[in-house]
């Protein structure tokens, strides 16, 4: 009896020790894809970041015009071995042709999406701004711009989308001119009462009083004329820790900061949509000239995230059931 419960707990280790074994193996095999899909991506932000086309004329084995994605690929499997060596014997995911390279860029543009919404909802104040154009294949294509005040007090400018598809918002937009330049240069006049009073009918969420209070301080003060404007005072009050002694004053400027006085943000998108969509590339599909534009438009923000390339992949994996393993166990 008792060699019959030692055999039955020894199966039972082996049992154990073999998932274990089979987990790790898993797990490294998990890792060397997502190394090689890493690279993968970097060579599409690559492309993408500097408005380059990614497919050739014949991307076929033995082409003299495999493409920029494809020679690039190439150029860095020269220079890592795990690469070259996952391209030269990969039978079940090379990670090169058309369908992932248009699943990659639409996992990149939810990411980049994504990340622009979270940064936006952390903002008091959010202006939106949209224009038109037509494009080279004479399709409309609608700019939705959002412009808000991270935490540091920059004011951002994002593309949220570009489409076909038309919307429609109601668009209010107000101005003051309580805190212009040419007011902190005669700060020791008498308090402006009649900007006073259009500011506060123009935006009744601020404290009359306390608005009042804080910016006859800041008139009468030396040490706010080196500001120039709205942003340099909004900048100076985040960076020595006054928004809560300055709050009035500090939700004013946000106000002014974040609404938009041209519209360069949505022009700018719409050039960039033209060098893109050329009359060379004028079949591409929408999904994928969003996604390029995206990764052109907002290549800082991008670069800035250090965990971009895992967020792509965490996306990608969850997308479908794949053939290669990219979720860990």
């Amino acid at each position: 009896m008792r060699l019959q419960i030692f055999g039955k707990l020894s199966i039972a280790q082996q049992l154990d020790e073999g998932y274990r074994i089979g987990i790790r193996r898993h797990n490294e095999e998990v890792t060397k894809n997502r190394r090689i899909l890493s690279r993968i991506i970097d060579c599409v932000k690559f492309c993408g970041a500097f408005e380059l086309a990614l497919r050739g004329h014949d991307e076929s084995e033995g082409s003299d015009n495999l493409g920029i994605f494809r020679g690039l690929v190439d150029f860095v499997a020269s220079l890592d071995g795990v690469l070259k060596e996952h391209l030269e014997n990969a039978t079940v995911f090379k990670g090169t042709s058309k369908t992932v390279q248009n699943e990659l860029l639409d996992c990149m543009l939810s990411v980049v999406r994504e990340q622009i919404i979270q940064d936006a909802q952390s903002s008091d104040f959010l202006s939106i701004q949209a224009d038109e154009t037509t494009d080279i294949a004479t399709q409309c294509q609608l700019v939705l711009v959002l412009r808000y005040i991270d935490a540091k007090g920059n004011v951002c400018d994002t593309i949220l989308r570009h489409t076909l598809e038309r919307f429609s918002f109601t668009d209010h937009l107000v101005s003051a001119t309580l805190l212009q330049a040419d007011r902190f240069e005669q700060y020791t006049m008498a308090f402006p009462e009649d900007a006073l009073s259009r500011t506060l009918k123009a935006y009744p969420v601020l404290d009359g009083s306390k608005l009042k209070t804080e910016l006859s301080l800041i008139y009468c003060k030396e040490e706010f004329r080196a500001c120039c404007g709205a942003l340099d005072l909004l900048q100076l009050f985040m960076e020595n820790n006054l928004e809560e002694v300055f709050s009035e004053t500090v939700t004013l400027l946000k106000i002014l900061v974040t609404t938009p006085m041209t519209t360069a943000e949505a022009e700018r998108c719409f050039s960039t949509l033209k060098r893109i969509k050329t009359f060379l590339r004028n079949s591409m599909t929408q999904e994928r000239l969003n996604a390029l534009a995206m990764l052109s438009i907002e290549k800082r923000l991008v670069t800035e995230m250090t965990d971009f390339n895992q967020k792509v992949i965490e996306k990608f994996a969850s997308q479908k059931e794949r053939r290669a393993k990219f979720v860990f166990r």
